[in-house]
């Protein structure tokens, strides 16, 4: 890639002088004087310039790049590296003032902290051919010296605690632990340099740790990540702040190939495979298959097939011609699904404490939200003790979070795809149902032909639930449902900031409650209003 030679040849005498500094604090240690600390010092002026031209040269040729390229990530690396290096030196300097409080410098070298710098100045020299000729190894290496430095700093804190508690040259002590704590902080350093080399091809921050999941996941799928083909897009950073990509690939077998990359909490990532899986067992209605799932202690990775193909949602208010089809599509499919899932086992519905759990978020967004009904508590506890004599005669395999959003429309196929079914499992189809038409309804457009799609398809899905539950004899369905969409209409304010829009929400889902307590006396005749779900 064509680089500014200028920025190179700075960041070389960057590393130079920075190397300079482990060297002059290293005799330092061994070997303390004035003058060797002035020298420090004088250097540590010239480093801070050099860090800043670099920053300054990387931030306008960003500013001049049009393109979110490779290009454009190797100014953002520059930037990440001159900052980490003079935050390097400026430590160098704090641990060579810290040698004015040493009595005895021969006890120093019975914690041999050169086997620090032989770590830091290994570290350094990888720097530029790791970021100039894009060596993703080496860069891992940079980032191993992290690991490295950390070990030798838990071996130095052991000797520390045993020389203390043995009240062993006490001052000389703990004048030694601030001067490994330094040295520690300086891996750290490390760490950010090798991550931000690796970033560059992806063009997202990624750690070390996710870096090796992810390359490990593509080479079973005959990807190599090193190779320059390779395309990382990223989607979006999800509310459970799950890592999501879409990542393409030139690979001979299968030509031009794109997975689709989740990263994230160890429990959702495995109850989305685990999902993924159940789905694929007991239905025949599609979801991606599942590439590859690796799980560890806190986080998890995984692979997917990609679906190429538009979510529903970018169909209701975009693509007006497929709309009738798509709907038509997803009718059958749940319709499908009931089918082959069905179990004669009744469940109940926990809409209430769904609602009661997440009061605390939507406060957060909405401070006066719950103020509008007066007596919302007890109509909540009202509600509570209907619904616990409510149950859904059978059971089915929902999606748990069938946002519009979620489902994937493959004309090729002409087969919806259901996507994010972390909490898939058996229970009560009008949870499923009640998510559709709140996330349909709380979309923030208010053009009249987009509003009417978006209504469109809130009447065929709820025709559809209602049909099937005629069919099977389900008394229930509309009181239930009525009590998921009294708790979606305001779970659903959390994500919106528009307080006008938010109130009507909010001011539905009551009016859907109190009309559903009104009939409590005869749930099997009680009679779902359209105008609760659909925006006129």
């Amino acid at each position: 890639m064509p680089i500014d030679e200028g920025v190179n040849v700075d960041l070389q005498f960057l590393i130079v002088e920075v190397k300079k500094q482990a060297r002059a604090t290293l005799s330092q240690t061994d070997r303390p004087s004035a003058s060797k600390v002035n020298k420090i010092k004088e250097r540590e002026d010239y480093i801070d310039n050099l860090k800043n031209t670099l920053e300054n040269k990387s931030y306008y040729q960003i500013h001049r790049l049009e393109d979110a390229d490779r290009q454009m990530n190797y100014f953002k690396a520059l930037i990440t590296i001159a900052s980490n290096l003079e935050r390097v030196s400026d430590i160098f300097e704090n641990i060579s003032d810290q040698m004015e409080y040493v009595s005895d410098v021969e006890y120093l070298k019975e914690f041999a902290l050169r086997r620090y710098y032989q770590v830091i100045y290994r570290a350094l020299d990888m720097i530029y051919p790791a970021l100039t000729q894009h060596d993703l190894e080496m860069a891992q290496a940079i980032c191993d010296c992290e690991q490295t430095i950390d070990d030798l700093y838990d071996e130095s804190f052991l000797a520390v605690r045993r020389n203390l508690r043995q009240r062993r040259k006490v001052d000389d002590t703990l004048t030694l632990l601030f001067i490994v704590r330094y040295l520690e902080r300086i891996g750290d350093a490390f760490l950010n340099i090798g991550e931000a080399i690796l970033n560059i091809h992806l063009g997202e921050k990624m750690g070390i740790r996710q870096f090796r999941n992810l390359r490990k996941a593509l080479e079973m799928q005959g990807i190599d990540i090193s190779k320059r083909d390779v395309e990382f897009r990223s989607i979006m950073n999800t509310r459970s702040g799950s890592r999501v990509a879409k990542i393409l690939s030139e690979t001979e077998a299968d030509g031009r190939k794109a997975v689709f990359y989740k990263e994230g909490i160890k429990e959702k990532i495995d109850e989305e495979a685990e999902g993924l899986r159940l789905w694929g067992r007991v239905s025949a209605v599609k979801v991606p298959r599942v590439l590859w799932h690796d799980s560890r202690r806190k986080h998890a990775t995984l692979l997917l097939e990609y679906i190429e193909g538009n979510d529903l949602l970018e169909i209701l208010i975009n693509q007006r011609p497929r709309v009738a089809a798509s709907l038509e599509l997803l009718a059958t499919s749940l319709r499908q699904v009931w089918e082959e899932t069905r179990r004669n086992k009744s469940v109940k519905s926990n809409h209430i404490s769904q609602l009661v759990s997440r009061t605390d978020d939507i406060v957060s967004v909405h401070s006066q939200l719950f103020t509008l009904e007066a007596d919302m508590d007890a109509m909540l506890k009202e509600a509570r003790k209907l619904e616990s004599g409510l149950k859904s005669p059978f059971s089915v395999l929902i999606h748990g979070d069938f946002n519009v959003d979620n489902i994937i429309y493959k004309p090729d196929e002409e087969q919806v795809y259901f996507v994010d079914v972390h909490r898939s499992g058996y229970g009560d189809y009008v949870q499923d149902i009640s998510v559709f038409l709140v996330s349909n309804f709380r979309i923030p457009i208010f053009s009249p032909d987009i509003r009417q799609r978006l209504n469109e398809a809130n009447l065929r899905i709820f025709e559809c639930a209602r049909e099937y539950a005629e069919a099977n004899k389900d008394a229930t369905f509309e009181a239930r449902l009525a009590l998921g969409l009294f708790r979606s209409l305001i779970t659903s304010t959390r994500f919106l900031f528009d307080e006008g829009f938010s109130t009507d929400m909010f001011m539905r889902g009551t009016r859907v409650l109190k009309d559903l307590l009104e009939s409590r006396d005869d749930l099997a005749k009680f009679a779902l209003s359209e105008d609760y779900f659909l925006y006129r």
